[in-house]
């Protein structure tokens, strides 16, 4: 009875001090501890926001290095209207002039094959007839040449405004074939790649153009009757033979004409039209190879 007393006590001594798995968790183990939090809380006191300014906003991102740096782009981007860089000569007046030295030439060409057929005399030396046949090809060769000039000729070129926040755009306007209908070309403003500066060549040409429409009588006056004959006529043969390799550099060798190259395609850009700025606009815009 005595041992049955002692194992009963001792079983519910046991059982009454122990606690359940929680809270001997909560007990035994050290809590953890965090590190305070580093973010700040605002309050709505004046005083406190006067301790705690708010962070002041960026900026705004300025313009692009190359539109700040350019009149005619920065005008673009403050009125967001079209800037005409470019537009070309009398298209009549040049499509005559070319077709009559195409003309021309053809013809030189053709009466050269007729001349060394019929009116060379069968005693004339041997190398006569092939000459006469050689120049016949060349001047042939040279006519079409120049009636192929007038393709892929650029009418206008402009700065467009960009569109959704985008970047400055070229339009160009042109002809791939002479009187069909313009093509018109979009693009970045540092996509399109010149050959060569404008400036240059406009320069070249007011000087061929303010040669040929000089006065050859000026300051004749003082001279006797026999040397004013003779610098007339000197004058006038210098004039003359001038404008005609003018005309012969501008329609056989391009003198004047500046190729323009966008998405791969060759275009014709001729100095004889008008330029913003005698051209010195569209070298700043468009780069050069």
């Amino acid at each position: 009875m005595a041992a049955f007393s002692r194992g009963l006590r001792g079983t519910l001594l046991q059982t009454s001090f122990r606690l359940p798995s929680t809270l001997r968790t909560a007990i035994l183990f050290p809590r953890p501890q965090f590190a305070p939090s580093q973010t700040s809380v605002r309050f709505f006191s004046s005083s406190i926001c006067r301790r705690f300014p708010v962070a002041a906003r960026r900026p705004a991102p300025g313009a692009p290095s190359y539109v700040s740096s350019d009149p005619v782009l920065r005008r673009v981007v403050a009125t967001r209207e079209p800037v005409l860089l470019y537009r070309e000569p009398n298209p009549r007046k040049y499509l005559t002039r070319t077709y009559a030295w195409a003309l021309a030439a053809s013809g030189v060409g053709l009466y050269s094959f007729y001349f060394a057929r019929v009116y060379v005399p069968a005693e004339q030396p041997f190398f006569v007839t092939p000459l006469y046949l050689f120049l016949g090809f060349a001047f042939l060769a040279i006519g079409m040449h120049i009636f192929q000039r007038p393709v892929r000729r650029i009418t206008t070129i402009e700065v467009i405004p960009a569109t959704m926040s985008g970047r400055l755009q070229l339009r160009l306007r042109g002809r791939k074939y002479p009187f069909l209908k313009e093509t018109e070309l979009t693009t970045d403003v540092w996509e399109p790649v010149m050959t060569e500066k404008t400036k240059p060549l406009v320069e070249e040409i007011v000087e061929a153009e303010r040669a040929r429409s000089q006065s050859i009588t000026e300051g004749l006056g003082s001279l006797g009757y026999l040397s004013m004959v003779v610098e007339f006529m000197a004058r006038l043969l210098d004039q003359r033979t001038t404008s005609f390799f003018n005309n012969f550099k501008h329609f056989v060798f391009q003198f004047g004409q500046v190729t323009v190259e966008v998405d791969g395609v060759k275009w014709k850009l001729d100095c004889n039209g008008y330029l913003l700025e005698d051209g010195k606009a569209i070298d700043r815009i468009i780069s050069q190879e």
